[in-house]
This record gives structure tokens, sequence and C-alpha cells, in this order.
């Protein structure tokens, strides 16, 4: 069940592990190093699966992660916050969901595949309807 995996982290070795990880598994991943950029190819790329670092330089997890949802075509990504932060500091900004999930590092590449598995498996949503036009006055 490969897919399209955005890895969003600026620690350029754990990026390259995991995008070589997934790589070999049959994923077509791309990597960026810092939150803006993210965002950006997220907009572009329309990923299955982000994983999302939350201490970057610029824009942080937390801040990548809200903006995300402020676009109709990436509010739906299922996000994997992959971070050395205390989780409960991350949970206290994000409102937990169905999309959202939290691992810590250093973590086994397993569990990282088994949740992006889980991510994949979920149905895609429809991105919200366009607002209707204007009323004439």
């Amino acid at each position: 069940m490969a897919g399209t995996l955005l890895i969003i982290d600026d620690n350029e070795e754990i990026a390259v592990l995991l995008r070589n990880y997934f790589q070999d598994r049959g994923f077509f991943v791309q990597t960026v190093s810092d939150g803006a950029s993210g965002v950006k190819m997220a907009r572009q790329l329309l990923p299955d699966v982000i994983t999302l670092d939350f201490n970057m330089p610029g824009m942080n997890g937390a801040e990548v992660y809200h903006e995300l949802h402020g676009y109709p075509e990436t509010a739906g990504i299922p996000v994997i916050f992959f971070t050395s932060t205390l989780l409960g500091i991350i949970k206290r900004m994000i409102l937990t969901n169905p999309r959202v999930q939290f691992l810590k590092k250093p973590c086994d590449p397993l569990a990282i595949e088994k949740c992006v598995i889980e991510m994949l498996a979920l149905p895609k949503l429809a991105p919200p309807p366009p607002p209707p036009p204007p009323r004439g006055n």
C-alpha cells in the first residue's frame, strides 16, 4: 500500500533515513527542511501522508499544521508528528483527531511505517464545496 509521503524535518540525517526507508518500500517521498517550504510543497504535491517535526527554524510544526488546515486542499492530509519535543506540549497545541498521530524520536522505523500505513487506510476527505456565488443586491 505505497503512496506519497512528504517529510518535513530540519534534521537532514533523519530525513534521509526516512526517505530511504520509505522509498525502499515503494513510496514516492519528498523531503523539505523547513516549515514554510513544507507548506508550499504540501500544496503542490498533495501527499497522502506528512511526517512533521515540531522544532524547526522559522515555523514550528504546530504552525505548519495550522497553516495546512487553512487550505481546503491540504486540510485533510494525515499528519504524523515525529519529534523529540515532549508529546504533551504538542498535544496541547494540536486538536487530536484520527488524522493526527504523535511519535517520539528516536523511533523504530517499523513503528513509523505502521503509523503511515494506518494513515493511508483512512478514507480520503472530500474538499469542502466552493462558497456560493455572491447574490445580487
